[in-house]
């Protein structure tokens, strides 16, 4: 039995009850292929642990209902959001794009201005520390912030040199 013969089967069980013939078939192809009985029986054991209940005669009709409103509800979202979509980008609201552009425009540059104010109070904190951490250092040097500026800019002091020139 090839594989379109089984599928055939499949299709027959929802149409109406196999023979004992076709369920022998059935049974056979199962035990050719491993993963298509394991799956079988995993189906077999969930249908087995199913209650016995009384449905409605109209239960099947009700859930294909229930599942068609489901799918409608979810494209009408889908299609009115993209309504929206494209009413907000016609000429109408032309002046709305151009305010938001340019409020996204000064909110980038005012974050880049606050992250450079940021870096430039980091980069004298850690020249102050440079000329706080010299031990010969006057008073009057302290107050005078473009020297603090250019000492931390030069280059690291070459000891052999300082203890030569003391």
């Amino acid at each position: 039995m090839s594989q379109s013969d089984y599928n055939k089967l499949l299709q027959t069980v929802l149409e109406r009850d196999l023979s004992e013939k076709e369920l022998s078939e059935v049974y056979d192809l199962l035990d050719q292929m491993p993963t298509e009985l394991a799956d079988f029986e995993a189906v077999d054991q969930l249908l087995s642990k199913l209650p016995d209940v009384s449905v409605s005669t109209n239960f099947t009709s009700r859930l294909i209902n229930e599942v068609g409103s489901n799918i409608k509800a979810r494209e009408g979202l889908s299609q009115n959001f993209g309504l929206w979509w494209q009413r907000f980008f016609t000429s109408r609201y032309r002046t709305i794009h151009w305010a938001g552009a340019a409020s996204l425009l000064l909110f980038i540059g005012i974050s880049g201005y606050q992250l450079r104010l940021s870096q430039d109070r980091i980069d004298m904190a850690e020249s102050l520390q440079a000329v706080a951490g010299l031990a010969e250092i006057t008073p009057e040097l302290l107050s005078d912030f473009e020297m603090i500026n250019v000492i931390s800019h030069s280059d690291p002091v070459d000891e052999e040199l300082w203890a030569a020139l003391k």
